[in-house]
């Protein structure tokens, strides 16, 4: 057995572990090898003032949690708090990024239009599916039963020689709004007049943004023409399958007559 070979089993030797047959033959060289005999000693010294140091006090764990990080087998009491901390962030961010993609707002509803309220219920009177709740061809008799039966001011419907022909009238709401309508002719084609609140322009965001802009909103909804506008303490809206101009010929008409009431 040569040097490099005793010195490499040591440890084994110093211990007495390993077989005989290795203890054999490092005795052996130790015998005819003085520079490893030394070693051999230095080492079992070393071994000794070790054992003696370690056994002197009993071991903290402060000391035990010093040596395994030092030899790197446990991480910094530091580095144990901010891998922490940053375990608990990424799995926020997980939760967070989870639930953003899960989510599904309901969108919120949309408002109230009142073209499409008043154009849906005016097909209903033109197809016959609706009778106005009260018929007459009287402009005052009209007018009279109207204001029994809304708290809002209303006017007498335009005379004929605005071009409009009253056939009958009833009140209804409009997305939870009370309204009066009155039902006729203009020419050959039935016209409806759809008379609000002023104040209930605010459940229409459409029309009330729109009314903003101009004295008179045209618009149109379908195959019906119609004119909005705001006369006195009223949203009046005229629609009807014929010319704009002749509709907003009878709006205007509306509001020339003396409120006696």
């Amino acid at each position: 057995m040569n040097c490099n070979e005793a010195r490499h089993h040591w440890n084994l030797y110093h211990d007495s572990e390993g077989d005989a047959e290795l203890h054999f033959q490092i005795s052996e060289h130790l015998a005819g090898c003085a520079d490893c005999a030394e070693w051999f000693s230095q080492q079992s010294r070393l071994e000794s003032i070790l054992a003696e140091k370690l056994n002197s006090q009993p071991p903290t764990p402060e000391l035990w949690n010093e040596v395994l990080t030092r030899t790197g087998l446990v991480q910094p009491a530091a580095a144990r708090r901010w891998l922490w901390f940053a375990g608990v962030a990424a799995c926020a961010a997980v939760i967070v990024v989870a639930v953003l993609l899960n989510w599904n707002p309901s969108p919120p509803p949309p408002s109230p239009d009142l073209a499409k309220l008043t154009a849906a219920r005016h097909e209903r009177l033109v197809a016959g599916e609706e009778i106005p709740q009260f018929e007459s061809r009287s402009d005052l008799e009209v007018e009279g039963y109207l204001r029994k039966r809304v708290s809002f001011p209303v006017r007498c419907p335009p005379r004929k020689d605005a071009g409009f022909a009253v056939q009958g009238a009833g009140v209804c709401q409009l997305a939870e709004q009370p309204a009066a309508y009155l039902s006729g002719r203009v020419d050959d084609a039935p016209v409806s007049i759809f008379v609000l609140p002023r104040d209930s322009l605010a459940a229409f965001p459409h029309q009330r943004d729109a009314l903003r802009k101009e004295k008179t909103h045209r618009c149109r909804e379908g195959q019906y023409a119609m004119v909005l506008g705001v006369i006195d303490r009223n949203a009046v809206l005229v629609i009807g399958q014929t010319d704009p101009e002749r509709l907003e010929k009878v709006l205007s008409a509306y509001g020339t007559y003396p409120d006696h009431h």
